[in-house]
């Protein structure tokens, strides 16, 4: 059995829904100067997807603006759907993967293996890295 359409109180949830993301992004701008609520749409479209929108006047102008809710967060893009459509795009891009990679290794480039090609200082309170076969003081504690 699904839930009643209609609650105790003859309330939709869908008008919950609503209620709840509007004081959401109004408390998303409350702290901004000068900001007026001019009014919601729960059903905005961006260009790529349906989102709620709050449309507030604001700013050293006093334009109009919208205030949409992406990745989590509530943002205030420009009031014409093809320019906040365009910097919400922009937001939902993923970041390129390859900036996340180390660079190729050159072949002059040492690799030390911690496991199997190292030892550590014998000094009490050294914990420095020696290569084996390493002979002399430890250049850390000078044991």
């Amino acid at each position: 059995m699904g839930a009643p359409l209609k609650r105790e109180d003859h309330s939709l949830p869908a008008d919950m829904r609503d209620l709840l993301t509007r004081a959401h992004l109004e408390n998303a701008v409350k702290h901004l100067v000068g900001v007026e609520v001019v009014e919601f749409s729960s059903d905005w479209w961006d260009g790529e997807a349906h989102s709620p929108c709050l449309v507030v006047r604001g700013g050293r102008r006093h334009r109009l603006q919208r205030v949409v809710e992406t990745s989590g967060e509530a943002v205030v893009v420009p009031f014409e759907r093809r320019v906040a459509g365009k910097w919400l795009a922009h937001r939902r891009r993923s970041p390129r993967p390859e900036l996340g990679l180390p660079a190729p290794r050159r072949a002059d480039d040492v690799v030390v293996d911690a496991t199997a090609d190292v030892r550590r200082c014998e000094g009490e309170s050294c914990g420095a890295l020696l290569p084996i076969g390493y002979e002399g003081a430890c250049p850390l504690c000078g044991d």
